[in-house]
């Protein structure tokens, strides 16, 4: 009995070689036959097979009918012998020569140069004989009418991605400025794809810093269009987001450096341009100067932003704009107030709280609040020991309460959980970044006062500091976006202090260093401030 091993699949041959080289054959089996079984055909069968397809040829063959004297007189009616066809190539220039239709070059070099030509078609018919011989139409534009032209559209280039600050566009806002001012303020210390990738992350990201009581969001989706308009706006978003592009990098703090020079360099030789990009560049600069702890810049930077701001009727803030960089403004301007022992700079008796409307969204107008207690508070405590006044301490205690008492539904929070195993801390989440800037204050005001040790005395839960100390970390473990976390250094700071398990120190210790790594706003100082506080260094 015969065993054939090498079975086909029945799918398709195998050549020898993809089979031996464990290949897929694309092929298939290449066959082969010995010459003696290739069949000819003799002498005599190929002479007819010749004839054969002769034969065919001269059937299959085309002819040309000219039909254009019949053609045009279909057109033309009989008694119409001023139309005349001319076969010969000069007949046909002379008759486009004369003015009646642009030639087909001369469509074509219209269409390169980009001039504009008018195209003028004659009426067909009777109409023609009525006309004279100067309306007579060459019968190949009866036959083929050309549509008309099509003006030529802008023809995109590299160079229309160019830099956001246009040198040309710059000069004519910028008259009076000397010529090497304007060479300085058109360069970008970066390329256009460097650049591209920095703006991009100030939208999805570094815009948001600034949007903690601003639900409208007016740095990033209402005020997206400054970012051609404004090149001081433009300039400034790129610095800010070069502290998170730049993050972990060793150079990121000489190429943030470099941008935000630039963007001063660009504040400062264009004071002409529109209010709201200045108001958002200087508002933005100052939020730069906090994430890298600039003190001594961050303070000038303050200063310049506060006249800005009261240069334009502050009381009366109507502007979105204008109203969000203030907020921005004073939210870094209380902590560096308080850091300093200083009252802020612009007096809380000047500032304009917005009222609950169609525009301004409850959750905004009760944190803007919460801000507005907090800034009386660090105004109040950096005076002179003897001239705190303990009856005004009392009153800012009473509105702190009857803020959290009186808060919406939108202020509140979603969930509250204890603390267990997993977290010294309770799990507190809020529904919005408002609520959660809001909340932050609070605590941190009630801190604050408590810590004066100015209040009379209470058997509340909520008159302990540490109490408050636990909350404002767990909100903002809990709600940990990137927009929450860089307004909660501060208060975390200030709960750090007041809490006396080392497990819940060590746990405060890793959220702040957490912040930095994630976005790359500057703790280390805080922790190491704190490590010392603690003797752990």
């Amino acid at each position: 009995m015969l065993i054939v091993s090498n079975l086909g699949d029945e799918k398709s041959p195998i050549c020898g070689s993809c089979n031996r080289l464990g290949r897929t054959c694309k092929w298939g089996l290449r066959a082969s036959f010995h010459p003696s079984r290739v069949t000819q055909l003799s002498v005599s069968e190929s002479k007819n097979l010749q004839e054969v397809e002769l034969g065919r040829q001269h059937q299959n063959a085309l002819t040309f009918v000219d039909e254009t004297e019949k053609i045009e007189h279909e057109y033309t009616g009989p008694d119409e012998t001023s139309v005349q066809h001319d076969s010969s190539p000069r007949a046909a220039s002379d008759s486009t020569t004369e003015g009646i239709l642009p030639s087909i070059t001369e469509e074509r070099h219209t269409r390169t140069s980009g001039a504009e030509n008018d195209y003028h078609t004659g009426p067909t018919g009777g109409g023609l004989l009525q006309r004279g011989p100067e309306a007579y139409v060459n019968f190949e534009t009866l036959l083929h009418p050309r549509p008309p032209p099509i003006p030529n559209p802008p023809i995109y280039t590299s160079g229309n991605n160019t830099s956001v600050v246009n040198g040309s566009f710059q000069r004519e806002r910028s008259e009076n400025l000397p010529d090497n001012l304007l060479e300085e303020v058109v360069s970008w210390p970066v390329n256009d794809h460097f650049k591209a990738r920095l703006l991009s992350s100030y939208f999805q990201d570094a815009s948001r810093w600034c949007e903690m009581t601003d639900s409208s969001k007016s740095f990033s989706t209402l005020s997206s269009h400054l970012i051609i308009e404004s090149p001081t706006f433009a300039a400034a978003a790129a610095a800010l987001a070069s502290v998170m592009v730049t993050k972990g990098d060793e150079l990121s703090v000489l190429l943030a450096d470099e941008l935000y020079v630039f963007a001063r360099r660009t504040l400062r030789g264009l004071e002409l341009e529109h209010r709201e990009g200045r108001f958002l560049a200087t508002t933005i600069l100052c939020v730069y100067c906090s994430a890298l702890g600039k003190t001594a810049e961050g303070q000038f930077t303050l200063h310049e932003c506060a006249e800005l701001l009261q240069a334009h009727s502050l009381q009366n803030a109507t502007n979105t704009v204008r109203t969000a960089c203030f907020w921005v403004f004073v939210r870094q301007d209380i902590w560096a107030s308080y850091l300093a022992g200083r009252p802020t700079i612009i007096p809380t008796e000047s500032w304009e709280l917005g009222q609950p409307d169609s525009n301004v969204p409850i959750q905004d107008s009760y944190s803007s609040l919460a801000i507005w207690i907090t800034a009386r508070i660090v105004n109040e405590l950096s005076k002179q020991p003897a001239d705190i006044n303990s009856i005004k301490l009392q009153n800012l205690w009473a509105e702190l309460q009857l803020w959290v008492i009186e808060r919406p539904l939108s202020v509140r929070c979603v969930m509250e959980i204890e603390s267990s195993g997993d977290s010294p801390f309770p799990t507190i989440l809020f529904s919005n970044p408002s609520a959660v800037c809001g909340n932050l204050y609070y605590h941190t005001a009630c801190i604050l006062l408590l810590t004066t040790g100015l209040l009379p005395h209470q058997s509340s839960p909520m008159a302990s500091p540490i109490c408050h100390a636990r909350r404002i970390a767990g909100i903002s473990i809990t709600n940990n976006d990137h927009a929450n976390l860089v307004n909660n250094i501060h208060p975390l700071c200030v709960a750090a202090r007041q809490l006396p398990g080392a497990v819940e120190k060590i746990a405060i210790l890793k959220h702040l260093g957490e912040i930095e790594n994630r976005t790359g706003w500057k703790t280390k100082r805080y922790i190491l401030e704190l490590e010392k506080l603690w003797g752990l260094r």
